[in-house]
């Protein structure tokens, strides 16, 4: 492993951070997907791979989220689709975790909370845009891209059901 691998990841989460903030635990790993969308009107499925680890001296969550995936990308071309990456790090003072998300298109700033058993992270700049984990098992978890309606109910736009390899 190189300098640089060496400095970014972290095999530990920080001492700093309280097991019950340690929110994104079961998730660290690599993971195969199955997107759902409607994608111009059409209903379409789409294979991905996320890929999660502890990084910046176990302050960070770090993911990688590549769909198509790079077994299919080149197969199943997306005129939409992502290969972004994610860093979430702990906000000690806010107890949360503050959220920058980066792919070719665009770069998002979220802010992260835990309710009941869903992480939903919010949009800062857009709070009608959520991105929300939930039903995570040790080798499962569902995800799903939502735009919350003046009326308070929740459109999902997408949905991941994940499985870890």
């Amino acid at each position: 492993m190189d300098e640089f691998s060496q400095a970014l990841l972290s095999s530990d989460k920080n001492s700093i951070i309280p097991e019950e903030y340690d929110w994104y635990a079961p998730l660290i790993g690599n993971w195969d997907f199955d997107y759902y969308d409607s994608y111009h009107g059409e209903d379409r499925h789409v294979k991905g791979e996320w890929l999660f680890r502890r990084v910046l001296n176990g302050m960070a969550i770090e993911d990688l989220f590549i769909c198509p995936s790079r077994d299919t990308r080149d197969k199943e071309l997306q005129p939409d689709g992502e290969y972004g990456a994610a860093i979430r790090m702990f906000n000690t003072e806010k107890k949360c975790y503050d959220m920058t998300y980066v792919c070719s298109k665009y770069t998002r700033f979220l802010e992260i909370q835990k309710e009941h058993s869903k992480i939903i992270c919010t949009d800062i700049n857009k709070p009608t845009e959520k991105w929300v984990f939930s039903e995570i098992t040790t080798n499962t978890f569902h995800w799903q891209n939502v735009t919350v309606l003046e009326n308070g109910a929740w459109k999902i736009n997408s949905n991941v059901y994940a499985r870890r390899k």
